[in-house]
């Protein structure tokens, strides 16, 4: 072999030995010879790394417009070991091992965590890989660092308390710096069009004028209430999008209105109150205030010992089992199961179907159940729901009831119908189950075996 070609192969092997010696400390095998770690050395594992996660996190973006100031704090770390490295030793080879070591170990770090995501996001459900993704974002500064104190420390006369502290110290300032500046260290962005800072409409409910016509808004809905029948049992609805962020709420709101109007024979005897820009000035809004006087008005105007009520409601849920009403400029407190129920009985409405669509509504099943009520939910009370995208006409429970509503008479059949479409979707999607509840009260069932709240026997709607 020709001594020009030798010393090529010698010049990139001498080159390359930095990654390799970093994916050995990955694996925490002993170092071997300090003489590899030099400038060369250190460019080299720096230019890789970088280009690993620049192409990775234009992979894992999507694409975008490429942000140059991540540059800086991507390095910061780096830099900064090389400095303490000069430091510790000022004429050693310390401050070119500490500083390579960390970019070289990061980039085969990198390159397992795309690797991983990649399968992950394959293979594992939606809430799964969301819960891996967290649990690499940990593992990942931790990792560096023992790797890379253990390469450090071991031909230095091995793990000291004080080594071991600084160790523990410099995987917390790592794990903090990922934490509170992820953001900032992104190296791609959405595209200008898409992450133009363009502020947001001025909501509706700002203007006082549409403000203080909300009493007279709300006040003519309740008056078009019509009466019962003496001896006819009917059917009267409410129906409530709570939040609005998400159109979606206040589309299934409309939808599930009109569908209890046609198949339920609510129509004269149904309201819906709604929070979203879109119907602000049309609808009366959903507050404690609104819900609470629609369902005194209700219970005026129904015979509270035949007629039966359906209370639908739909919107985001909290963990400690909130249904959030949200509707800006207005700071509006939510509904809580205690509250709903104080408000029912409030109203002296005896027969109630109460079916809350929300994460976490389960909840409401133990203040709401009772001989005279069925209560369904869209998910356990430490389950979350899903399809709550701003684009969506429906959740995943909405449109299941909905559909459910249009092909059965007996609530049973609808809730068996609505259970099932709701676990066939997650299944397919692999979500982690949402567990919809129901809660059938024996005087209710009795009721409903009869004519009460029990769609007409007709052909299946659409």
């Amino acid at each position: 072999m020709p001594a020009s070609v030798r010393g090529v192969r010698g010049a990139t092997v001498a080159a390359a030995a930095p990654l390799w010696l970093s994916l050995r400390a990955l694996a925490f095998c002993p170092p071997q010879a300090r003489r590899h770690w030099s400038s060369g050395g250190l460019l080299l594992a720096t230019a890789v790394a970088l280009a690993i996660d620049i192409a990775g996190g234009y992979w894992l973006a999507g694409g975008g417009v490429f942000n140059p100031d991540a540059l800086p704090g991507w390095a910061t770390v780096g830099l900064l070991l090389f400095v303490i490295g000069a430091a510790i030793e000022r004429r050693g080879a310390l401050a070119w091992q500490m500083a390579t070591l960390f970019f070289g170990i990061g980039l085969w770090l990198s390159l397992l965590f795309l690797l991983a995501w990649s399968g992950a996001m394959h293979w594992l459900r939606p809430s799964l890989a969301y819960r891996f993704g967290w649990a690499v974002f940990a593992i990942w500064p931790v990792w560096l660092v023992l790797a890379l104190v253990h390469a450090v420390v071991r031909p230095r006369g091995g793990w000291t308390r004080k080594r071991m502290a600084a160790a523990a110290l410099l995987a917390a300032c790592l794990l903090g710096q990922r934490y509170y500046f992820a953001d900032t260290e992104q190296f791609w962005l959405p595209e200008a069009e898409a992450a133009a800072s363009v502020p947001p409409p001025t909501p509706k409910l700002a203007d006082g004028a549409t403000l203080y016509s909300e009493a007279g808004r709300l006040g003519d809905a309740l008056a078009a209430i019509a009466p019962g029948k003496p001896g006819v049992v009917e059917n009267y609805a409410l129906v409530i999008g709570g939040d609005a962020g998400q159109g979606v709420f206040v589309r299934e709101a409309t939808s599930m209105r009109d569908r209890f109007d046609a198949r339920l024979g609510t129509r004269g005897r149904s309201i819906l109150l709604a929070n979203h820009d879109s119907v602000t000035g049309v609808l009366p809004i959903a507050t404690q205030t609104s819900i609470a006087a629609a369902l005194g008005a209700i219970g005026e105007r129904m015979n509270r010992d035949e007629d039966v009520l359906l209370l639908y409601l739909t919107s985001h849920g909290s963990r400690d089992h909130e249904f959030a009403l949200a509707n800006p400029p207005l700071e509006l407190p939510g509904v809580t199961p205690q509250w709903l129920a104080d408000a029912l009985a409030g109203a002296k409405i005896r027969w109630r179907i109460v079916i809350v669509s929300a994460c976490y509504s389960g909840g409401f099943v133990p203040a709401l159940a009772r001989p005279e009520s069925l209560v369904m939910t869209a998910a356990a009370s430490d389950r979350t729901s899903f399809g709550c995208a701003d684009e969506n006409d429906f959740t995943y429970f909405g449109k299941a009831l909905y559909d459910a509503l249009g092909r059965d008479g007996d609530w049973r059949a609808i809730w068996a119908r609505t259970r099932d479409a709701v676990a066939k979707r997650e299944a397919a999607e692999r979500f982690e189950s949402s567990k919809p509840q129901f809660s059938f009260g024996a005087a209710i069932a009795a009721k409903l075996a009869g004519t009460g709240a029990r769609t007409p026997k007709q052909r299946p709607s659409p």
